[in-house]
């Protein structure tokens, strides 16, 4: 089970090379970022973690790279390449793997992802848990057909018998995705990494 980290750096994870890094990859690991932008840090912070993203990992079939089933600010729910992560993150990057679900729950996952594909990015349930996280009062506004980054990895994962955790109100952060019991850490792909 991945336990809370301070950081990728610290964290005793087994670092190793971009060559290594597709080695160890499995279809439908997750990939979990550490930015160096404002607003990854702002995440970072606001979530006292140092994840800042997380994306589902998979390989087509006869394809010839990796992609990404993610959600971003800029693109909502989306298609992405991770080659754009391991080649060109700002950041340290920890790839970590659910051993408990099977193949076929992974492709139970994938297809309610793309269910959803081209929904909008939740900004505005990320804007409202942070003002509830200052005021208690304050609502949690839950729009329906929008997700962020590990809001998304919770709603792929009740597609399949092994969900993942749901902590309270709002959709989970990148930090309760990487904490729940299914997560296990497998390699860490550091920024300077040859």
């Amino acid at each position: 089970m991945a336990a809370h980290i301070d950081s990728i750096a610290s964290s005793g994870i087994a670092r190793v090379t971009k060559a290594d890094f597709y080695e160890q990859l499995r279809w439908g690991d997750l990939l979990f970022c550490s930015g160096r932008a404002p607003v990854s840090r702002a995440i970072e912070d606001f979530t006292h973690s140092p994840f800042s993203h997380v994306l589902f990992c998979w390989l087509p079939a006869h394809a010839g790279q990796w992609l990404t089933l993610e959600a971003t600010l800029a693109r909502g729910v989306h298609v992405g390449k991770l080659r754009d992560y391991v080649d060109a993150y700002d950041g340290d990057l920890a790839l970590a793997r659910r051993p408990a679900v099977g193949d076929m729950q992974k492709f139970d996952e994938l297809n309610a992802g793309f269910d959803v594909l081209e929904d909008g990015y939740d900004w505005e349930q990320e804007v409202t848990m942070v003002g509830h996280k200052l005021l208690k009062l304050l609502p949690v506004a839950h729009p329906k057909g929008e997700y962020y980054c590990s809001g998304l990895m919770y709603v792929m994962s009740l597609a399949s018998r092994s969900p993942l955790q749901f902590p309270g109100p709002e959709l989970p952060t990148p930090e309760q995705n990487w904490t729940d019991p299914s997560v296990v850490p497998v390699c860490a792909l550091m920024r300077d990494a040859a």
